[in-house]
């Protein structure tokens, strides 16, 4: 059970940034250095995740809404890891 651990971590992890890191790129593929030096862009991710639900909330599956699918995947495979090894 433990070998199953490290790889569903390291799927998890993969899921939360991939759909982190979609909500920060623009059009273009740019990061927006500014705000990402300061905050993060926490502020955006927040806005893609509450639009990104909305959508999957209407049955549209939008790029927001991938991106909050990756997202929320990523933290059921954490909670799932977690509740495996106790």
């Amino acid at each position: 059970m433990k070998n199953l651990l490290i790889p569903l971590f390291i799927l998890g992890c993969i899921s939360l940034l991939t759909g982190y890191f979609q909500f920060i790129v623009d059009d273009k593929g740019n990061i927006p250095i500014n705000r990402f030096r300061l905050t993060g862009c926490i502020g955006d991710v927040l806005v893609g995740m509450v639009l990104g639900t909305s959508d999957l909330c209407a049955r549209q599956l939008s790029d927001k809404a991938k991106s909050a699918l990756l997202v929320y995947g990523g933290i059921a495979l954490f909670f799932l890891g977690f509740r495996l090894g106790t």
